[in-house]
């Protein structure tokens, strides 16, 4: 069975940070090497780091000062890494037992599959709403990956090394959506396949406290996402041209609603409206007059009751 290396990015996180590792060292399939990447970090992460190192040899520590982003640092531990297989562990999330194990099983059994992606529950601690997503995209996604990003944070995501030497590492001229742009070069040159169980407890947060500026960050990637890629896309037609720009607008409209800016949510909601009628467009117009975390708790109870797979097809 092929080395398995796992890189944690993190920064000023050294009171959670052992979760992250303990959930990697309880893996029923051992991985080979963890590769703590600490950004910059002003607290006692470099300590805690150490002192595991010392009950547990696979662990290497990677540290520099100043911090860049979490990105940098997945690059970072990507030029360390020495397995045949790369996954990645952001240092506030945790995986469940099985995650590596049902991976590796995917990859051993199909050999054409250069990317592994698992399904994930989502926790708003905030709030005490959960709920798992629900893979569904599997196969040559070259084309579908430009209408959805399946593969979600890369915590999700196990990548033979083959793949990352044809794709490149993170791309650091974008702010946000960096993992999205690598998942996107990955299907252009590799199938992609699922695990359809939870095996990552991802954290998050429906607050309203983010800033302006994620915003921006966000509206810019998702233009020069659009742009990297115009040749690719073009290959599709008009009409799926015309249904990216639609997507790129609901996306920029969905983000607007988390961060709290509904305004701009509706107003890219309508721009979105305005290049091609869609369901979703329609909805997020109509969600524009309901705080996020209303949202978020609608969204909930739909997946528990099992209408996920009903209602699927609006958000395209």
């Amino acid at each position: 069975m092929g080395k398995i290396s796992v890189i944690i990015p993190t920064h000023n996180r050294a009171d959670i940070l052992p979760r992250a590792i303990r959930s990697v060292q309880n893996q029923t399939r051992p991985v080979d090497e963890i590769i703590v990447v600490s950004d910059g970090s002003t607290d006692d992460t470099e300590e805690v780091v150490k002192r595991l190192a010392k009950e547990d040899k696979r662990i290497r520590l990677i540290a520099y000062h100043p911090g860049h982003n979490g990105n940098y640092a997945r690059n970072q531990g990507l030029a360390a890494a020495t397995g045949e297989f790369i996954a990645f562990l952001d240092d506030d999330d945790e995986w469940l037992p099985r995650k590596t194990e049902l991976q590796m099983e995917i990859f051993e059994r199909e050999p054409d599959v250069g990317l592994v992606y698992a399904s994930q529950n989502c926790i708003y601690e905030d709030t005490g709403v959960s709920y798992q997503t629900q893979p569904m995209m599997r196969g040559d996604l070259s084309q579908s990956i430009f209408i959805r990003g399946e593969m979600g944070t890369p915590s999700q995501v196990m990548i033979r090394r083959s793949v990352l030497e044809q794709t490149g590492p993170f791309d650091l001229e974008l702010g946000a959506l960096q993992d999205y742009d690598l998942w996107i070069r990955c299907c252009l040159v590799t199938k992609v396949d699922f695990v359809p169980e939870p095996c990552i407890n991802y954290y998050n947060s429906s607050g309203t406290n983010q800033v302006s500026s994620n915003t921006e960050k966000y509206i810019h990637a998702r233009l020069y996402i659009r742009e990297k890629y115009r040749k690719e896309i073009a290959k599709y037609g008009e009409d799926f041209e015309r249904k990216i720009d639609t997507l790129v607008e609901n996306r920029i409209a969905e983000r607007c609603l988390r961060n709290g800016q509904n305004g701009e949510a509706r107003r890219h909601a309508w721009k979105a409206w305005k290049i091609r009628k869609s369901k979703i467009s329609f909805l997020l117009i109509c969600a524009s007059v309901f705080p996020y975390t209303f949202i978020v708790r609608v969204r909930s109870l739909i997946k528990s009751r099992k209408l996920y797979w009903r209602i699927k097809g609006l958000w395209s």
